[in-house]
């Protein structure tokens, strides 16, 4: 038994090391692919940044939309996976693949989406595989001898195997299995970051501040601005879902939506995209641009963000949530007395937190974007904003 068990561990030792390596490497393939298709559109500007979104986006649509009526609605959305496994306690791993693909190809396809969703998908599925895998052996343990390694699980073994949370002698045992297993993830998806960087948008960033006592009067149209265009986000998620016709047919949304992105692309090309690796740099030469077509890329980002979703141009929102709160930040900033750093914060976490409804969430994410002297400033107003919408779910 001590010799199984120790088997069991180095399989799933193993194994975790193979999913977080093949999650970095997920991710850093949908960079190779989006820079394969568009390395000579981001990089050149002339007559090819008006004809070439129409070249891509629209057949890619049109492929898009096929996709989706012959599988459905892929990739699975992060809640999507989180419901799925508090409904059914596990994710259905057997169509990753589709995630995958079209996760891929939306993006590749220069989709105002994020990676989170697909990549989402894809690890979960895996991990929850490998916790079918350790169940499976350690039934199959009890009833004859199998192996691990190149045994297959048949649906009746997998039925009858115990549950993950008995293969442990304690709740004690089981967390620190557990975390050891993440941390092991985590150190392969380090491994190929490190053997493949690519340019990355997460850092602790500094930036002087001029803290002024004004800030704290002007943090209230702020906070209010920020609410707002929260508000207008959600809102553009339940429009869209509401005034897409489903008589359309699914091929015809993909490629309709892939025409109205193209087009869109024509006010700024960072409307495509997730705007992960933008977020930064549209920092500063946001403070550059008037306040109007600021508010007009917002809005824009906002609404293909969230059409081309229901459309079937589907991902995560997060990073097109944040890169379309944080020219409302800049106009607001712009507008008000005081540090301008400090107002387009308070708009950004604000907005991002009724988008999210997760204080915690969203103080990681920004505190990893934002100049680290202006962490405060978002750990209050996250808070402060999560606790309103508890009391008040109207702001949302």
């Amino acid at each position: 038994m001590k010799h199984w068990r120790a088997q069991l561990g180095i399989y799933a030792i193993l194994w975790s090391l193979i999913i977080g390596m093949v999650t970095a490497g997920y991710l850093n393939l949908v960079n190779w692919v989006i820079d394969f298709i568009w390395a000579d559109y981001l990089q050149y500007m002339g007559n090819m940044k008006i004809w070439y979104p129409f070249v891509v986006c629209v057949p890619l649509g049109f492929l898009i939309g096929y996709l989706n009526k012959k599988w459905g609605n892929y990739p699975l959305t992060i809640e999507e996976v989180l419901t799925s496994v508090r409904l059914k306690g596990n994710v259905d791993y057997h169509k990753w693949w589709k995630s995958f693909l079209l996760g891929l190809l939306v993006l590749g396809a220069g989709g105002s989406v994020g990676p989170e969703a697909s990549t989402t998908v894809l690890t979960s599925s895996m991990i929850n595989w490998l916790g079918d895998r350790l169940r499976w052996s350690t039934f199959m343990a009890q009833q004859s001898a199998a192996n691990i390694w190149r045994d297959k699980m048949t649906p009746q073994q997998l039925a009858s195997a115990p549950r993950f949370n008995e293969l442990f002698h304690s709740k004690r045992e089981r967390i620190l299995s557990v975390s050891l297993l993440v941390i092991i993830g985590i150190l392969g998806a380090a491994i190929i970051f490190k053997m493949f960087p690519e340019e990355g948008v997460f850092g602790i960033h500094h930036r002087q501040i001029n803290w002024q006592w004004i800030n704290v009067l002007t943090a209230v149209p702020a906070f209010l601005v920020g609410c707002a265009f929260g508000r207008l986000f959600v809102r553009c998620e339940n429009w869209s879902a509401l005034i897409v016709d489903t008589k359309l047919g699914k091929v015809w949304q993909g490629g309709i939506f892939g025409l109205v992105l193209a087009f869109s692309s024509l006010l700024t090309g960072d409307i495509l995209f997730s705007g992960e690796f933008r977020i930064v740099p549209f920092t500063h030469e946001a403070f550059s641009l008037s306040i109007s077509f600021l508010l007009i890329i917002a809005v824009v980002k906002a609404i293909m963000t969230n059409l081309g979703f229901a459309m079937g141009w589907r991902g995560g929102t997060i990073f097109p949530a944040i890169f379309a709160s944080v020219p409302v930040g800049v106009a607001c900033a712009m507008a008000l007395p005081g540090d301008m750093h400090i107002n387009a914060v308070v708009v950004l976490a604000t907005s991002l937190t009724v988008i999210l409804e997760k204080p915690i969430l969203t103080i990681i994410v920004l505190v990893l974007l934002i100049a680290i002297e202006l962490a405060p400033v978002v750990v209050v107003i996250c808070f402060l904003t999560g606790f309103l919408i508890k009391k008040i779910p109207q702001i949302r």
